[in-house]
C-alpha cells in the first residue's frame, strides 16, 4: 500500500500545498491586517497633540500615516540600492588602481 503511485503523488501534492500555505502565512504576517505596516502607537505618532484631534483629522491621519510609512520604505530601499551601486563602483575603482 505504501508503494502505491497514487499515494506518492497525493503525498507530494499535499507537501507542496503545505509549503505554499506556510509561505502565504509568512507573507501575511508581514503585510498586517490592512495592508499597511504594523503601527505600535496610534498612527505611529506618540504626541500629546494627538489627543486634541477631532474625528475628521483622525480620519485624515489614518490615510496619511500608512502613505508616509510606504514612502519611507521606498526611500530606504532606494538608498540601499544606491549604496550597493556605490560599493560596487568603489571596488572596481580600487581594483583599477591596483589597491586590491
Amino acid at each position: 500500500m505504501l508503494d502505491d503511485p497514487l499515494t506518492a503523488i497525493y503525498a507530494k501534492v499535499q507537501a507542496q500545498q503545505e509549503a505554499e500555505a506556510r509561505k502565504i502565512a509568512a507573507i501575511a504576517a508581514h503585510i498586517g491586517h490592512n495592508g499597511g505596516p504594523r503601527i505600535e502607537a496610534p498612527f505611529g505618532i506618540d504626541a500629546p497633540w494627538l489627543r486634541y484631534a477631532d474625528d475628521a483629522e483622525l480620519s485624515r491621519l489614518a490615510t496619511l500615516e500608512p502613505r508616509i510609512e510606504r514612502k519611507k520604505l521606498i526611500l530606504a530601499e532606494t538608498i540601499a540600492e544606491r549604496t550597493r551601486i556605490m560599493n560596487r563602483c568603489i571596488r572596481r575603482m580600487r581594483r583599477a588602481a591596483g589597491k586590491d
